[in-house]
């Protein structure tokens, strides 16, 4: 077939028609001024999709005005919930009361199923205050490296981006404002011992941390010997699950916890409506815990649980009443212990009322002050001790001493296990409380600074423990100058809070919003 000669001059004619003398010129790309604002870039990137950037997004949202749309989240995990995406093991939960702990209840009308907290709640109401207020985020994905740019006035962030198996492009963004939303708990940790790899190279042997559970590894015999390194809430949590499964339980203490009653219990319509009862019911719940974990006076004790029993809290948390003088000290110190002395007795006391054998009950007795160690709340853990497939391992304060191929070394002998579970906590902020290490990325500013140099250095300071000099339009949430609770999400509420007021402020009075920054 011969296309015919008029289907020719067809085309011909109609590409005449289009031709432009300023040919590809009559196009703009996204570098123009006039497109600037549809440039794939966030306006405001956060480093990190848990608690602490889920609730600054909402901030920036509905108190800065500040668009979803240019709101970024990203995080290495798979999807929202920063420590409760990871921290699935069997009989996860919050020990502070849900209804204080648990993020924006009153906006988003949600109603906890239970008093405390199970985990995958918790990790549900944060994907559910993303959805509601229509939060991106960038998930398997790891910041590399930040810098700023003076010039452009933008940070400049390099990220890796997972996809499998050798598969991990790189990606670079040019974000206005930035936030280290890394979190309180950076990262799972082990203690370091020898013989790790030789325990897993072993015949059938499993090992497995709280913070990264393998469910495809546990439950579903009831053969094995498991094992617990013990390391605080976490052990207490999961020991009674595993209990029920195992062949024999053994529990490894190198320090006892304190472990208190918790009255747990679902949340009753009645009881909901006395909690929930006025606006801003939550924050004034809020505000309730922490004035009682600083003893403040006339509070009025809303939670009544064993968290505002422990008056010693305020030897960590401080008092509002009483500033301390340098010669003061020791002083003040044997007041907090004489203050703390009848809780930690009634807390042996609650242990011998549980545990039937004296020389166990004695070894999960704690010999320091409340106020030294995060305590423990849970109603199941200690008698536990009372069944006959769990035994109570404890070291005097030596912990276990080696891995085998069999099992672990303590107390001079080998004990055999199948399974290792390492309920060990995270390295936390007061071990490092620099920012950027949370993200393990370094972070430079203005003249070449890195952030770690300056948070270590003699200039260090903060501006609340959001901000410090030198690095513009950077945000972080430190205790560092800051405030603190064993409530996370009252330390979070006001950071966040505070951010997006400074976003909002520096925005609304800069002649170039484009170009606003924010200094300390």
């Amino acid at each position: 077939m011969v296309i015919p000669e008029h289907l020719i001059e067809k085309y011909a004619a109609e590409r005449e028609k289009r031709l432009r003398p300023d040919q590809v010129a009559q196009f703009v790309d996204f570098r123009d001024p006039a497109l600037a604002s549809m440039d794939t870039d966030p306006y405001f990137l956060i480093a990190g999709a848990g608690m602490l950037g889920l609730m600054t997004a909402h901030h920036l949202v509905t108190k800065a005005g500040i668009s979803s749309n240019d709101i970024v989240l990203i995080d290495k995990a798979g999807g929202f919930g920063g420590t409760w995406y990871w921290n699935r093991y069997p009989g996860v939960v919050c020990d502070i009361e849900g209804y204080c702990y648990v993020p924006l209840l009153e906006e988003t009308a949600y109603i906890p199923e239970l008093r405390y907290s199970n985990g995958y709640e918790i990790r549900e109401q944060l994907e559910r205050i993303a959805h509601t207020w229509s939060l991106q985020g960038q998930f398997c994905t790891t910041v590399t490296d930040q810098k700023w740019d003076d010039v452009a006035k933008r940070w400049v962030v390099t990220m890796l981006h997972k996809l499998g198996p050798d598969q991990e492009p790189k990606m670079t963004v040019r974000s206005q404002f930035l936030l280290l939303a890394g979190g309180i708990q950076m990262c799972p940790h082990a203690p370091k011992l020898n013989g790790l790899g030789v325990f897993q190279s072993g015949p059938d042997k499993v090992l497995m941390h709280t913070g990264h559970w393998d469910w495809s590894k546990s439950g579903g015999s009831q053969e094995k010997r498991d094992m617990i390194k013990l390391q605080g809430a976490t052990a207490v949590q999961v020991a009674p699950y595993l209990a029920k499964w195992a062949k024999d339980l053994y529990i490894f203490q190198r320090t006892p916890s304190y472990v208190g009653p918790q009255p747990q219990k679902e949340t009753a319509a009645e009881d909901w409506s006395k909690v929930a009862n006025k606006p801003s019911w939550q924050y004034e719940r809020i505000a309730s815990l922490d004035a009682m974990f600083t003893a403040k006076e006339d509070a009025e004790d809303k939670i009544q649980d064993g968290w505002t029993k422990m008056v010693g809290m305020t030897a960590m948390a401080g008092h509002a009443g009483k500033i301390i003088a340098k010669e003061e000290e020791e002083q003040h110190v044997k007041e907090m212990l004489n203050r703390d002395y009848p809780w930690t007795e009634d807390m042996r006391s609650h242990v011998d009322a549980l545990v039937k054998d004296p020389s166990t009950a004695e070894k999960l007795k704690v010999w320091y002050s409340g106020f030294c160690k995060r305590p423990t709340f849970h109603p199941e853990y200690l008698s536990l001790f009372n069944e006959p497939n769990v035994t109570l391992v404890d070291t005097d304060g030596k912990g276990v001493e080696a891995y085998t191929p069999n099992g672990v070394m303590a107390n001079g002998r080998e004990h055999e296990l199948d399974v290792l579970v390492l309920a060990t906590g995270y390295t936390v902020g007061l071990v490092d409380s620099c920012p950027s290490s949370a993200l393990n990325a370094n972070l430079t500013g203005r003249e070449n600074r890195l952030l770690k140099d300056k948070w270590d250095g003699p200039e260090y300071g903060t501006l609340y423990g959001a901000m410090t000099e030198g690095f513009p339009n950077l945000f972080f949430a430190s205790g560092n100058g800051s405030t603190v609770s064993q409530n996370a999400h009252s330390f979070y509420n006001l950071l966040t809070r505070l951010i997006a007021h400074i976003v909002k402020e520096a925005l609304s009075r800069g002649e170039d919003p484009d170009r606003a920054t924010v200094e300390v």
